[in-house]
């Protein structure tokens, strides 16, 4: 059998979604209204209202516009409130529109009509799952434009505008599969939406609590004691800077921070006891593990979809 050329990939992917019947009905039914309309004025209006509100309580404190340094302390500031704002809006809204995708087939007792349908169960889950992906990155996409003003002040490259955008568009990946994922292994919609919101606020908030709680805890356990051996230096050096790459802001700001200190954007080189040690950036690190993990949630799914019901 003749595979496809490299070129004829993206077009035969393009076709096998459009033509899905669950995702096109979703996302028509989803945009037929105002609703949507309404949903990304309102959260285009809450953007620019915060972002303004910054901008107007700086320039009316004693900073003068009128130095460099100051509008690059601006653009630095607007950025960061604007990529944590979508951070959010990303981590609350993918857990909404998936983790209710199959289980309430089953609530509504249509999902044994749709499995004696010729539709597969492969399809069955990509069409939810496409469907909610879709709306959150529409809401990404429409905020593209917000990131102009604080590249236009100042401090801010091109390369950090792209690495939040990617970062923030994994995230919907990721989330939007750990919804679909917790949808299909459980029956009741509450279940699995609590569930996805208590991930969201896990990689968010928990996780990064936990990690400076354990790093000043075991500072002051470990701090009048003898210094650990080169070997143990380095590889807590290593796990730690893995734990800072596996959670959403973490991942950016230590991205940030390495761009900062004027590293690369692919490779950090940080001085430790007398060694230079090599780091991959933490938004690779980030990409890749959630992209791999988003394509296991979604093959578990897939499984889950097609499983005889009991």
């Amino acid at each position: 059998m003749k595979l496809p050329s490299l070129s004829a990939w993206p077009g035969l992917a393009q076709h096998a979604l459009w033509n899905n019947p669950i995702l096109v009905k979703e996302v028509r039914t989803r945009m037929r209204g105002n609703r949507a309309f309404v949903l990304l004025t309102v959260h285009l209006l809450i953007l620019g209202l915060a972002l303004a509100l910054i901008y107007l309580i700086i320039s009316l404190s004693q900073a003068t516009f009128n130095n460099p340094g100051d509008r690059q302390t601006l653009g630095k500031l607007i950025f960061g409130l604007l990529v944590w704002m979508e951070l959010v809006m990303v981590s609350f809204t993918s857990p909404a529109l998936t983790s209710g995708a199959i289980s309430l087939e089953r609530e509504r007792q249509t999902f044994d009509l749709l499995k004696v349908t010729l539709l597969k169960a492969r399809s069955l889950a990509l069409g939810k799952y496409f469907a909610g992906l879709v709306f959150v990155l529409l809401l990404l996409v429409t905020s593209l434009p917000l990131f102009g003003p604080p590249f236009i002040l100042g401090g801010i490259q091109l390369e950090e505008i792209l690495i939040a955008v990617l970062i923030l568009a994994t995230s919907a990946v990721s989330f939007c599969a750990v919804g679909l994922f917790l949808s299909s292994l459980f029956s009741r919609t509450l279940v699995a939406s609590v569930l996805a919101y208590a991930f969201a606020i896990l990689m968010n908030f928990g996780i990064p609590i936990m990690m400076l709680l354990v790093i000043t805890v075991l500072g002051a356990r470990f701090s009048g004691l003898a210094a650990p051996t080169p070997l143990w230096t380095v590889l807590w050096a290593y796990l730690a800077w893995l734990g800072i790459s596996l959670t959403p802001p973490a991942a950016m700001i230590g991205t940030e921070v390495a761009l900062i200190e004027g590293q690369g954007v692919w490779l950090a080189r940080l001085p430790m006891d007398g060694r230079e040690l090599v780091f991959i950036s933490p938004w690779i690190i980030y990409v890749g593990f959630y992209l791999l993990l988003s394509l296991a949630l979604i093959w578990l799914s897939t499984k889950l979809v097609a499983r005889t019901e009991r």
